[in-house]
């Protein structure tokens, strides 16, 4: 997902020219009742285009996804590598501004049931970002590996019901309730316990 895949221009105009068609379709009409000739004729691109850059409508969507992931990514790496920061809080920050500013991406993954896609990226930021700061202390590579499945879901479900709900915190608070919803949830499983 975050490759260095250098795109001719037109080819990079014509998947935006065909995201920003099947967003507007989706005024109009459900995802699933949204055909190829619909969405090459609101673009105006031929099918041969359409078919040159895509498969599916679905792979519009992942190509809109994985560039937005691209970017966050390559913004990220410059971050880290100037600001060499400590935790993880710059980086969680920063993932819930660059959702609040995506409301058109955010809106068609969550009406084409895409979600898997976002949470998808988040597990690569996670897996890339984890020898930075993240310490987690696994017993194996798969409690590892499901750790960070359940951090990834958990951001993607949090983010997901805050675009859903009209996002009345702002990215930065409903970062800090993230963060600290992973304390609440650690002290309660792993407290002391007075068992009599």
């Amino acid at each position: 997902m975050f490759n260095n895949e250098k795109i001719d221009l037109r080819v990079k105009y014509t998947r935006e020219w065909t995201f920003e068609a099947i967003s507007k379709l989706l005024e109009h009409k459900k995802y699933d009742q949204i055909n190829i000739s619909e969405i090459i004729n609101k673009a105006g691109i031929s099918r041969a285009t359409f078919y040159r850059n895509f498969s599916t409508k679905d792979d519009v969507i992942k190509f809109k996804v994985e560039d937005f992931f691209h970017q966050f990514f390559m913004d990220m790496k410059v971050y880290y590598e100037v600001n060499k920061p400590s935790n993880e809080r710059d980086l969680i920050g920063a993932f819930f501004e660059k959702v609040d500013e995506s409301n058109k991406l955010i809106d068609v993954v969550i009406v084409a049931k895409l979600e898997y896609l976002m949470v998808n990226g988040i597990l690569q930021l996670i897996t890339y970002f984890k020898d930075h700061f993240y310490q987690i202390e696994a017993n194996n590579e798969k409690q590892e590996e499901y750790t960070m499945e359940i951090v990834a879901s958990s951001a993607w479900t949090l983010l997901s019901r805050w675009h859903r709900s009209g996002k009345k915190e702002s990215a930065k608070s409903l970062a800090q309730i993230y963060m600290e919803a992973f304390k609440l949830i650690a002290s309660a499983l792993y407290q002391e316990r007075n068992v009599k």
